[in-house]
Formats: C-alpha cells, structure tokens, sequence
C-alpha cells in the first residue's frame, strides 16, 4: 500500500510541477531565479528557462517512478542510470539555464507595472504553489528514504531471536521454537503480502511457489538467505553481504542447538 502511496505522490505532484514548467510557466519555482532582481531577471527568457528546468525535472521523474515500480527486481544498470540522470543530468541543465536561456544584449525584456489586484492574486497563487514545493520536496525525501535507506539487525539474547527492521514491526520468537535452520543461495523471495518492498529492504509477510505466506526481514541486494522453519510458520532473513549472512547462519545454527 505505501508504494503506492509513493508512486501516486510521484506521478500527481512531480509531473505536475513538470508540466508546469514544460509550459513555460512557475519561474518563481526555480531557485535562484525567484530572488533575482528584476533588472536581472530581464536578461534570461523566462518560458525557455522554465522548459529547461522542466525537461530536466520529468526526467527526474520519470526515473525515480521507474525505480519506484521496479523495486527489488532493478538491475544494476538502471539504478545507474538514475544516479547518473540525477547528477550528471544536472550539469548541462545549469549551463544551458544560465547560458542558453539568457537574451542577447539589447534585448532585455521590459517589465510592465502589474495593477494592485493582480498583484495580490498572483501572490496568492504564489503562496499555493509554493506549499505544493514544499509538499513535493518532502514527498521525493520521503521516497528516497524508503527506498534506498533501512537496515536489519538480528539479534539473539535471553533465549529469543529478534529481529529489529526499520519502516517495520520488530519480530521475536523463542529460539526453541526454530525447527530447522537452512543456508540458501537459492532462495525465491516472491511478492509481498504486507510489508515493506523497496531497493533496500524486504519485509514483513511474503509468498512465493515454495513456501505460501512466510515472513522476511533481509536487504535486497544480497541473494543469499537464512531460512527457518519455526512453530510461527517460515522466517527468512539476511546480511547485506553473502559473508554476513554465512556469519548469521552459523550464529543462528549454534544458538538454536541445530548444529
């Protein structure tokens, strides 16, 4: 459900500031030139600027909503892409904004004295939109930290195994409840059920071909699983590195007296 969320906030508000732009309309959005003078703001053609801001913001999002549907099954060229759209992509954005957009000497456009009301209504407006800036700004924060941030720690003490996973409830069981503890390199994850399911993490309730529903806590970049088979139903989990999760496995396997 919360991808979703994501994936609506993504297309409703990035494409709609995209759009915008993509109009030549909402100078006062982009930053440096909202608080530019206005002698200075006669130097630059503002429709240009704004589609070149534009272009560069429905790229953005284009990738980020790619990424958001793709989730754990992005290959590692894509994710490549979206860092390089993002950073490199931002480079001829800037020099083509500040050169390209700029108007020849002598044609610097005259700013007519807008009437008092109309002033007033384009402040209101101003201030609507800067409040969807700001919502969108927190929305995109709020997805890149769901998506590329969250850790798992496995835990044994006092007899128990718990399981701590950031975005989601905590996990524990007594360790004389796991019946079997298997090493995986093989492991299907499948689809979600509830949980969360991002470029990070996995977690909450799964299911796939083998097992029907289980429960998982592990990072999605690593393939290789600890898989118990415990009085709860299956409980998969991981290291964000096949050597942490060997470690994992082996300190599961003593502390279960399965060795």
């Amino acid at each position: 459900m919360m991808e979703k969320i994501v994936i609506l906030l993504t297309i409703l508000i990035g494409g709609g500031i995209s759009l915008v732009l993509l109009m030549g309309k909402g100078g006062f959005l982009i930053a440096g030139y909202n608080t530019a003078s206005e002698k200075e703001r006669r130097k630059y053609n503002e429709k240009k600027l704004c589609r070149t801001v534009g272009a560069y913001m429905a790229l953005i999002t284009v990738l980020v909503l790619g990424a958001e549907l793709l989730g754990e099954n992005i290959p590692d060229w894509y994710l490549a892409l979206v860092m390089g759209g993002v950073f490199i992509g931002l480079i001829p954005t800037l020099l083509y904004a500040n050169l390209g957009c700029r108007i020849k000497p002598g044609e610097e456009i005259l700013l007519e004295k807008k009437p008092e009301k109309e002033l007033k209504r384009e402040k209101t407006r101003n201030i609507g939109t800067a409040v969807i800036v700001l919502i969108t700004i927190a929305a995109m924060v709020f997805s890149a930290v769901l998506l590329f941030t969250g850790d798992v720690k496995v835990l044994i003490r006092d007899d128990r195994l718990e399981i701590q996973g950031s975005f989601w409830s905590d996990y524990g069981l007594p360790l004389s409840e796991i019946r079997t503890v298997t090493y995986r390199e093989d492991f299907e994850t499948g689809r979600k059920q509830m949980g969360v399911n991002s470029l990070q993490l996995n977690e909450g309730t799964f299911q796939n071909s083998e097992f029907g529903e289980y429960t998982i806590y592990s990072y999605a970049r690593c393939e290789d699983f600890v898989v118990m088979e415990t009085t709860d139903g299956v409980l998969a989990v991981n290291g964000k590195t096949p050597e942490e999760t060997r470690m994992l496995y082996e300190k599961i396997l003593a502390a279960a007296g399965l060795e």
